[in-house]
């Protein structure tokens, strides 16, 4: 009888090391999953804004799988390798590429006093300030420009622009001077037609136009340079496992 209990006993305890082992594997496989480490140009990249910006370049990415490889989306697409690369590695790439974008456009914008503060978080803040705000007015009867209420995305987008054409518009920033040969020379680029006419516009009629496509030509210079310039660090092979798990 002593014998048996004591057969029982280890049984009982090599169950429960296994038991033990199992949860610790699952924990290991959890956190190994859920591992996310990223920083683009010295700023570290949350959970929520990776994820965020991974949503809105989620469908111009499939476009681009579908077009160029020719792919049919299906329950599988992401998973599947295109050229050597799984569908949700495309889509890190094009994740990545666009958050240098976005860090560069603020960044640039922080160093210009548009905005205090260029991280992630303060660009959360003024979207759910500006959206208490308007919705404020709107109780009240006031009016309104714009959106009643913005989602994330279209706040991003909206803000984007909006840096951009205030930096455009102040010549006296870097970039922004013209000379008289740049505007002469773009403006020999191409035809300016306005309105019904048909006749190439002189360069007097054209000059605002003009002047106006050049400096922003001259500001999306600057900011993929910086995007060129841009250092990203963290383990990709975490950040690809990350995209997959986030799938919508």
């Amino acid at each position: 009888m002593k014998n048996r209990k004591k057969q029982l006993m280890k049984i009982g305890a090599v169950i429960a090391v296994i038991a033990v082992a199992g949860i610790a594997g699952g924990v290991v496989i959890y956190k190994s999953v859920n591992r996310f480490d990223l920083t683009v140009a010295g700023d570290p990249i949350s959970k929520e804004e990776y994820v965020n910006c991974m949503n809105s370049v989620e469908y111009d990415t499939k476009m681009q799988i579908q077009q160029d490889y020719d792919a049919v989306y299906g329950t599988d697409f992401w998973e599947k390798q295109y050229d050597g690369q799984y569908g949700y590695e495309i889509l890190t790439r094009n994740t990545v590429e666009q958050l240098k974008y976005i860090h560069a456009v603020y960044d640039l914008a922080e160093e210009n006093g548009d905005v205090e503060d260029s991280c992630y978080e303060a660009l959360e803040k003024r979207w759910k300030d500006g959206n208490a705000e308007r919705s404020e007015k709107v109780k009240k009867g006031e009016v309104i420009y714009g959106l009643k209420e913005y989602t994330f995305q279209l706040y991003l987008d909206y803000e984007l622009s909006t840096l951009k054409e205030k930096y455009c518009n102040d010549i006296s920033r870097e970039g922004m001077q013209l000379t008289e040969d740049e505007v002469l020379q773009h403006y020999q680029s191409r035809d300016w037609i306005f309105g019904d006419s048909e006749e190439n516009a002189d360069l007097e009629t054209a000059r605002i136009a003009v002047e106006r496509e050049l400096r922003e030509q001259k500001y999306d210079d600057m900011i993929t340079q910086r995007e060129n310039s841009s250092q990203v660090e963290g383990s990709m092979k975490d950040v690809n496992r990350y995209t997959l798990k986030n799938i919508q």
